[in-house]
């Protein structure tokens, strides 16, 4: 079972390379100043962002330089949350425990998710991204929406195996010819479907797709993971203490990967609690500290670092997954290089985020959960 982290950077390589640049126009490439002696070289990836190692990460920041495919959280052990002597609790890593720091106003409880079988919940996740170079001109922008339904197939007391169908994928910027273009495309996707558990701590697994021959299709691994990521929207954690209004939990994370360090943390308050659900608030910050980068046509020297910050808000409920999730991260990452006489230059990429989960087709108001028919 892998820690639960945050959402969702989406590819502009959907828009971009599989779909030929389906939505706004693109930007022209801003001319640089003349003081600029050692412009950043053309081929530098900045926008390859959707990690190609599966979920496990807080925010899908990839490049070719090293920084962590899936972001900055290590896979954690099945039963990871569940406190001594429960069903599951095995004995996860420390470092990825939920820590309480506030236990919150009595009446405290444990917060459990109790999840009905077989009822179908339909929610519509939309995930807008903008990208583009500090001082450098007009960030170039996307958008990708998914429609899934998530059905729970089997509850067990370490985890609900949960079923999810997608019903529709789309990029809602592309206008006109591109709009028909990138609808033709993202349909082959629709019907496609895959297993994932949580546990009813809300800690969430890796999707099992089924096999299936759009697997190897044209942009298969864009919307993989992103149905991957995506999940990360669906429920907060919660700690194995009791906790009340006000209670403050974390989950600090620190880890070493190919050589390179990485650190998160996520604190979570529960800022309302009622018999059924509540509200949980999610602050975020991301860090890859300064190494060394190397890519095809970058000067030797060259460094690399990357920083990032976000809030989320979930409506969460007990029964079923959330019923509304809104939420925004800016991530920097900066590069340094360094030209033949010594000389430091910095090029910084900023990227901003915004995610949003509800209820499919019904604009937000209201959660869509219906009995599924038993298998």
């Amino acid at each position: 079972m892998k820690s639960h982290v945050f959402p969702l950077v989406l590819s502009f390589g959907l828009g971009v390379s599989m779909l030929g640049g389906c939505g706004k126009d693109q930007p022209k490439k801003p001319v640089d100043e003349p003081k600029k002696t050692t412009p950043v070289p053309s081929d530098m990836v900045f926008n390859d962002f959707v990690p190609s190692g599966g979920g496990g990460g807080i925010v899908g920041v990839k490049t070719d330089g090293g920084i962590p495919e899936g972001g900055m959280a290590a896979a954690e052990q099945p039963g990871t949350g569940g406190a001594p002597g429960e069903p599951g609790a095995g004995g996860p890593d420390e470092g990825m425990k939920l820590h309480v720091t506030e236990p919150g106003a009595e009446p405290r409880a444990p917060r459990k998710y109790t999840f009905v079988a077989n009822r179908s919940d339909k929610r519509l996740i939309t995930v807008r991204q903008s990208a583009g170079r500090e001082g450098g001109g007009p960030a170039q922008e996307a958008a990708f929406a998914l429609t899934a339904d998530f059905v729970p197939k089997q509850i067990k007391p370490t985890a609900t195996k949960f079923e999810l169908k997608v019903l529709k994928v789309d990029l809602p910027d592309a206008q006109g010819a591109q709009k028909a273009q990138a609808a033709a495309q993202l349909a082959a996707f629709k019907g496609l479907t895959g297993q994932f558990d949580i546990t009813p701590r809300g800690e969430i697994g890796e999707v099992d797709f089924k096999a299936d021959e759009r697997m190897n299709g044209p942009g298969a691994d864009v919307i993989i993971q992103s149905l991957q990521q995506a999940l990360e929207l669906l429920v907060p954690p919660f700690p194995s203490e009791p906790i009340g209004v006000g209670a403050k939990w974390e989950r600090k994370v620190e880890r070493k990967e190919r050589g390179q360090e990485n650190a998160a943390k996520h604190s979570f308050t529960l800022k309302e609690v009622s018999a059924d659900g509540g509200v949980v608030t999610a602050d975020v910050e991301v860090s890859v500290p300064k190494h060394p980068f190397q890519q095809r046509g970058v000067p030797p020297g060259a460094t690399e670092e990357v920083k990032g910050t976000g809030s989320y808000t979930y409506a969460f409920k007990l029964d079923h997954i959330s019923t509304k999730v809104e939420g925004d991260m800016t991530i920097v990452r900066k590069i340094e290089l360094v030209d033949p006489k010594g000389a430091k230059q910095s090029d910084t990429t900023v990227i901003k985020l915004k995610n949003r989960l509800e209820p499919a087709g019904a604009g937000g108001a209201a959660p869509t959960s219906t009995p599924a028919p038993k298998p």
